[in-house]
């Protein structure tokens, strides 16, 4: 019986996992490029497709900039993903939720030639989950909140319950 229980345990916390055994290549590719929509409404978003980012202004919708990572910058963040293991966070299934308000995530990137979409959130907690928000503080405080063009965006206003 503990053996089933088991089973059907490790069954359920692998299912809720991407089902890929896929992992970043070392190294940047010369191709790589993303967009991560963030946040409790995905609302915040770094697209290096377009040289964009876009903040999350609760209330007041959001607003754009022009916004340029360096390559210096994109080699950090691509080592950021590679470390926290971005091709196999849950995936966000739509189920039950631990907490309330969480972060949703929504990641289209390119590498070699090969796009990839992923979604996940943090409404249940696990490492892998943990070492991603610690990838996206890492991300936002060394990164984009430094930027002349991230301090000309206006402040938000209200919040989320």
């Amino acid at each position: 019986m503990r053996k089933l229980l088991f089973f059907l345990t490790m069954l359920f916390i692998l299912s809720a996992c991407n089902p890929t055994n896929e992992v970043l290549p070392e190294g940047k590719p010369n191709d790589f490029a993303f967009s991560l929509k963030y946040g409790v409404t995905s609302a915040n978003e770094i697209n290096t497709y377009e040289n964009t980012y876009t903040k999350d202004l609760v209330v007041d919708g959001t607003a754009t900039t022009d916004m340029i990572l360096s390559n210096e910058e994109m080699e950090v963040i691509y080592e950021k993903f590679r470390n926290a293991d971005v091709l196999r966070l849950p995936a966000d299934e739509g189920g039950s939720t631990c907490m309330q308000p969480y972060n949703k995530y929504e990641l289209s990137m390119t590498i070699n030639g090969e796009d990839h979409n992923l979604k996940w959130d943090t409404s249940c907690e696990s490492s892998a989950l943990n070492k991603w928000e610690e990838t996206m503080h890492f991300i936002n405080k060394e990164i984009i909140y430094p930027k002349d063009e991230y301090k000309s965006l206006p402040e938000p206003t209200g919040g989320y319950d």
